[in-house]
């Protein structure tokens, strides 16, 4: 009788990373439907709020770095554990907050910088190390995973808050998210080389090098690295990726409260946008693979721009769910290629816990610029329409940046 073949320990890792995915941007994905209780509660501006969402972001650029240095050193898993921690105690003391520093520290520090630099430097960089098979086919279900994260939580916390009020709410989502996240951190391995294994797939097809455009040298040293014009490029364009749709994360449920949709249903509006960009998650994760950053790139940028048009005339909850369709079609797929494309283009050997670190620090940046842009520019002029504005431009710069990246080749 054929001996039963094993499951590879690739499947168990990917699985985990999966879980921790979803549970770990519980509260920053979810973020949106905090502004308006926030407003009720508290009276506070939403420019204000929304400072908290853009603190997260820029608190969380050197974590990146730091995270993305310290796991390439000393693996992910005791990182993981720590930030798991983090943001448990984090989002139980968003429960207490009566002050705005308040929310600004247990939010903007522990929750969304400290904690979820963890997860979202280094899991990425993770599996494309315990895949050389479907590579493209398991970032694409990492990804997919992200975007269920929405859809549980920003319905979920809405009705809590409706419900059980703050502190109620975020006690008991504080405590489930951190056992979560610690339990499902250790199952993470940083490589297949700690266990004595080689990655999914290496045993049957040897990696070959794959390519854009004219082959580019895959230094080991980060410093030769960032001497090459093409890791900015791909930097500025995270950048501006996410500052266009970090408008819409952070604000689109106020747009649609501010036009008479009922809360319960304006949070329903992100988890569509959610829900929908589980599609280009996965399938922009294998078309990375197969087609090179230039066009994967493009096709997103425009994608997630486009849509936001329908929002200038928006009234009805119908006409919020057929742009949040719409735009989670594509805006799903703006950042998921990099780990496969920075493989591509530096090789399997380079650093790229680092590099991808560096395209973060870019995300971050933008993530804190639109999530601030969204609520100052209604505080500034009492409407909705110039943060809708800013997101249709900044994802529109990014347009020509990825149509300068080299074509894609395999070789």
């Amino acid at each position: 009788m054929a001996p039963t073949k094993k499951l590879h320990y690739a499947w168990i890792v990917l699985g985990a990373a999966c879980i921790l995915n979803i549970v770990s941007r519980a509260d920053s994905a979810s973020f949106g439907v905090f502004i308006d209780p926030l407003v009720a509660q508290f009276g506070w501006k939403r420019g204000d709020i929304s400072f908290a969402y853009s603190l997260a972001f820029l608190v969380g650029l050197p974590a990146v770095v730091i995270m993305g240095w310290l796991g390439d050193r000393f693996g992910a898993r005791p990182i993981m554990v720590g930030a798991g921690l983090l943001i448990g105690t984090g989002t139980v003391l968003l429960g207490t907050i009566k002050e705005l520093w308040q929310f600004y520290l247990f939010y903007g520090f522990f929750v969304g910088s400290l904690g979820h630099a963890a997860y979202s430097v280094l899991l990425p960089v993770i599996m494309t190390r315990w895949f050389t098979r479907h590579m493209g086919i398991a970032l694409g279900i990492y990804w997919a995973a992200q975007g269920l994260g929405p859809v549980i939580f920003a319905p979920l916390f809405r009705w809590l808050l409706e419900t059980r009020g703050w502190a109620e709410t975020f006690s008991v989502i504080g405590v489930v998210v951190g056992s979560i996240l610690v339990v499902f951190s250790l199952f993470i391995r940083n490589s297949p080389s700690v266990m004595g294994l080689t990655a999914y797939g290496a045993e049957d097809a040897p990696e070959k090098p794959v390519v854009a455009g004219e082959r580019i040298a895959a230094p080991v040293r980060l410093r030769e690295i960032l001497r090459q014009r093409i890791v900015w490029t791909l930097m500025a364009i995270h950048h501006v990726g996410c500052a266009g749709h970090a408008v819409i994360l952070a604000h689109v449920v106020s747009v649609a409260t501010f036009r008479g949709i009922s809360g319960i249903e304006a949070a329903g509006v992100l988890a569509t946008i959610a829900g929908t960009s589980v599609i280009s998650r996965f399938t922009f994760s294998v078309l990375a693979e197969r087609l090179g950053g230039r066009t994967v790139l493009a096709i997103s940028l425009l994608g997630q721009s486009l849509p936001v048009i329908i929002l200038f005339f928006a009234q009805e909850a119908w006409t919020f769910y057929l742009f949040a369709v719409v735009f989670g079609l594509c805006y799903g797929g703006e950042m998921v290629g990099f780990p496969i494309i920075n493989r591509q283009f530096f090789g399997a050997k380079a650093p790229l816990g680092s590099i991808y670190s560096f395209q973060m620090v870019g995300a971050g940046i933008g993530m804190a610029l639109g999530g601030w842009l969204g609520g100052g520019l209604f505080d500034l002029t009492g409407d909705y329409t110039w943060s809708l504005l800013a997101s249709l431009l900044m994802s529109f710069i990014g347009l020509p940046l990825a149509l300068s990246l080299p074509r894609h080749k395999k070789v």
